[in-house]
């Protein structure tokens, strides 16, 4: 399991200088909302407005390899798992190039891995591996695990990782008079540079032309997760999700083989980073009100987030 828990550390180590580089990006000055509106024309009774993103500084493309690091070392701290238990139960396999730690979304192609696989390991091992599949969820494009298989895959054979943007609701559109607004459309999802994020409409008081309106924005990094259906999380939600549910995994294992856990201090998971990343993980969100005011507060670790959800619980409960 040392093997194991040290492709962990190096993953978490990644993941850290991450979060370092999200932090101090997100302390520039990357992007702006621009409103467009017909407030001058006094002859159109409906006064309409909408804002549009323009993106001043892309994120990194070394963003794309450092989540391609993460992934494949979290990945393998999960194969390194699977080979130390089978080398405990069973000692060294007839066809090693077939070990590997197995995450199906489909029932049916878990049974057909299983042939292959579970009898390498220990009955308890594999009712670990089992109980962690994310085809037990309703959703199983929604569990960690399955990102992780997804994403680890991506990064292997096809390209690397494009860090996005996401823009969310922040709030109502906030306005200083009780205009009789019409609609009001704010975008939550995938945009990029020239994104239409919110649009306004309200009836014209008695042929007013200067209006105080002021939207918020949430603007962060996304990953797109699946593509089977095509679905972005922010970054900081889907690498703090995945990594716990390989913890939960790597701390499951370690007790069923009956090995000790390692020492923290001896994995050297690149603490220098935490003086900087913080309890936060690099989750920093940014508000810019129409005003040009910026406002930022940092995010918790444990942010969850609509669109995935952690089952390291749940693995926990089963073991």
């Amino acid at each position: 399991m040392r093997s194991a828990w040290i492709k962990w550390a190096r993953g978490v180590e990644h993941q850290r200088g991450l979060a370092r580089e999200l932090r101090e990006f997100s302390r520039g000055d990357t992007y702006d909302y621009i409103r467009f509106d017909n407030a001058g024309n006094r002859s159109d009774p409906l006064v309409k407005m909408y804002w549009v993103l323009r993106v001043r500084q892309p994120y990194p493309e070394r963003w794309s390899v450092l989540v391609g690091d993460i992934l494949t070392n979290l990945r393998a701290a999960l194969d390194h798992t699977f080979w130390a238990a089978t080398i405990t139960a069973t000692g060294m396999p007839a066809r090693p190039q077939l070990v590997t730690f197995p995450l199906y979304g489909d029932k049916d192609k878990f049974k057909s891995k299983a042939k292959d696989l579970q009898h390498l390991v220990a009955p308890e091992f594999w009712e670990l591996v089992e109980a962690v599949q994310p085809f037990h969820a309703d959703q199983p494009d929604r569990v960690p695990l399955d990102s992780l298989r997804w994403l680890s895959n991506v990064d292997k054979h096809r390209a690397v990782h494009i860090v996005g943007r996401t823009a969310f609701d922040a709030g109502p559109i906030i306005t200083d008079s009780e205009y009789e607004i019409i609609d009001d459309e704010r975008i939550a999802g995938e945009v990029s540079d020239g994104s239409v994020v919110a649009r306004l409409r309200f009836r014209r008081p008695a042929n007013s032309t200067d209006f105080a309106v002021h939207p918020t924005f949430e603007y962060s990094p996304s990953l797109q997760v699946n593509d089977s259906p095509e679905k972005f999380v922010p970054l900081d939600v889907v690498m703090d999700a995945i990594n716990e549910d390989v913890l939960g995994i790597l701390a499951g294992a370690t007790r069923i083989l009956g090995e000790e856990f390692p020492d923290p201090e001896s994995l050297n998971v690149g603490m220098d980073q935490e003086a900087i990343a913080a309890e936060f993980g690099g989750a920093v969100v940014r508000f810019r009100s129409d005003d040009g005011t910026i406002h930022r507060f940092a995010v918790p670790l444990n942010t969850s987030e609509e669109g995935i959800t952690s089952g390291a619980e749940d693995a926990s409960a089963a073991q």
